[in-house]
């Protein structure tokens, strides 16, 4: 009852105000100076009294903020008329009302329920097909003629494995538990007092953070390559796994060596990283 009493008491306030309004486009000039002057002095006295703390700031009601909001949102000049508030005060009330407008505007009932034949169609398909994904499903019901809901909503709906499969290990997981058997190899540049390029071929140890071998070319090939490998990886001394890019010059002779050499091959991500070699330097640095 409260809150129906104070909507009703603002609405007569937002329409007093816009009676104003519309008077002073119908007076004549004279008189609308004589109501300007009349009410800039009654201001005048009253920020006066509010300067020298005889009396209170006044308190604001939500029809005097939501004038305010649209003076701001409409006439370039409200900040010349401002006197019982400051200007922040007003930008915020229209940010307010911004987004009481916005969050009115946004509401929405929430998605239609499902009819239970569609939700007995999804758990058959799904019990039925166990590698088919909610995407699966959801193409498979539009040839079928059906129009079924997003994949999200079917994903709920579908049936779950009695023994969930335990989640693999993450990249930065998987680095810690194999640090010290993980071998990193990879190229960087160098230029010379000629302006010529030197090819510098690196292999790292990740555990010790060491430079294990390294050696310099003007022009490295894949066999070069693979006789660099045959160096630093002498019979006993060798990693598990072998981190390298997507460099060509790598090409497959260079895998099946690693494969006969027993060493798992980890490539990285296409421009997923800098260089290995600058990175691990680095770190030893």
């Amino acid at each position: 009852m409260i809150n129906t009493f104070t909507l009703i008491w603002n609405c007569r306030f937002i329409l007093s105000y816009a009676l104003a309004f519309i008077s002073a486009l119908i007076s004549s000039r004279l008189r609308l100076a004589s109501r300007l002057l009349a009410a800039e002095s009654q201001l005048a006295v009253l920020k006066h009294r509010i300067e020298q703390k005889k009396e209170s700031r006044p308190k604001f009601n939500p029809a005097f903020r939501f004038l305010w909001a649209l003076l701001y949102r409409f006439w370039p000049d409200w900040r010349k008329a401002v006197h019982l508030m400051q200007p922040d005060t007003v930008v915020r009330w229209h940010r307010q009302g911004f987004r009481l407008f916005w969050r009115w505007k946004s509401r929405k009932p929430g998605r239609t329920p499902i009819d239970k034949e569609m939700r007995l169609l999804i758990r058959q398909l799904s019990r039925e097909n166990r590698l088919w994904t909610a995407e699966r499903i959801h193409h498979h019901l539009v040839l079928l003629g059906f129009d079924p809901p997003h994949p999200d909503t079917i994903r709920k709906y579908m049936i779950k494995p009695e023994r969930p499969r335990k989640p693999s290990q993450n990249w930065l997981t998987f680095l810690r538990n194999h640090l010290h058997e993980s071998w990193a190899i990879d190229f960087c540049t160098v230029p010379t007092a000629t302006f010529s390029i030197l090819y510098v071929f690196v292999v790292l140890e990740h555990g010790r953070r060491r430079a294990l071998h390294f050696s310099v070319t003007r022009f490295p090939t894949m066999s070069w390559v693979i006789q660099q490998l045959r160096e630093a990886m002498p019979y006993g001394l060798q990693p598990r796994f072998m981190f390298r890019d997507t460099d060509r010059i790598f090409g497959n002779g260079v895998t099946a060596f690693l494969n006969g050499c027993g060493v798992d091959e980890i490539r990285t991500a296409y421009q997923s990283q800098i260089g290995l070699s600058s990175l691990q330097l680095s770190f030893m640095s």
